[in-house]
């Protein structure tokens, strides 16, 4: 199969072997020397070796649920290895932690006067470096969303929302889901339907985001069973995965509107 390329948002790259592009992809962004989030456990998996780039530098401590040290100490290792970009390589705790560093590379402390709770939208400026994001469960679709969860010091879980936070290029290979095991399959594959659901039954009117949170219903009702049966069936990773990219598109169903509505968000959905 052909891998596609397709604009909305941001650039997605969707297809088996879409890996291969990233080369590619960073070149265009400019990027010499990214540094890869990640966690430990991918990391023993092998997935860094898959990666076609050279030079890169990893951070592999993220957690389930990432926590604002760790950001500082990605931040710490960008810096000291005279990085130029990041790429986030996992499921949504690696790519929120990388939005998250990713942020803070231009931006000063506190980190908490950028939540969304505190106003922080506003204070959220396009000097981000770029960020390629790169999923390996098919759920949670923080690859072309613009919001980022965190636990910061003082135990608060906050959300970050801001259009800069979105990754400027989703590298989405359905080949790279087929290690998780069942239960993950499921939980991922129910947050995507989480999405869908929510997205539809929100009263922003987007017909478009209407009809990708319809269609990513239909893909995920249809195939998160035999992904979960079956976690080598080609299709059902590939309809997973597109499930979970719409998920996340849909999700986005506000942002065009953001800077016409009275609450400055414009609605999560």
């Amino acid at each position: 199969m052909t891998v596609a390329r397709i604009s909305y948002l941001t650039d997605i790259w969707f297809g088996e072997s879409a890996l291969d592009r990233v080369p590619e992809i960073l070149g265009q962004l400019g990027v010499s020397k990214p540094l890869v989030v990640t966690d430990p456990h991918l990391r023993s998996l092998g997935f860094l070796n898959r990666l076609p780039i050279s030079p890169f530098v990893v951070f592999d401590q993220v957690e389930t649920n990432p926590e604002e040290e760790k950001a500082w100490e990605a931040l710490d290792l960008y810096k000291k290895n005279g990085c130029d970009g990041f790429i986030a390589l996992g499921g949504g705790s690696s790519i929120d932690l990388a939005k998250i560093t990713a942020l803070l590379v231009h931006h000063g402390p506190p980190l908490s006067r950028y939540a969304a709770v505190a106003g922080g939208w506003d204070l959220i400026e396009p000097l981000l470096p770029p960020l390629v994001a790169i999923p390996t469960t098919a759920g949670s679709g923080s690859e072309v969303g613009r919001a980022a969860l965190i636990t910061l010091k003082s135990g608060e879980k906050l959300g970050f929302l801001s259009p800069h936070l979105i990754p400027r290029a989703a590298v989405c290979d359905p080949e790279l889901t087929v290690s998780m095991p069942a239960s993950l399959t499921a939980a991922t594959g129910m947050d995507a339907i989480s999405h869908c659901i929510e997205a539809y039954c929100s009263t922003r009117e987007n017909p478009v985001a209407d009809a990708m949170a319809l269609e990513g219903f239909r893909k995920a009702y249809s195939f998160l069973s035999k992904a979960c049966t079956n976690g080598n069936d080609a299709e059902a990773r590939r309809q997973m995965l597109l499930a979970a990219l719409l998920g996340g598109l849909t999700f986005q169903k506000g942002l065009g509107a953001v800077h016409s509505l009275s609450h400055p968000l414009g609605g999560l959905a």
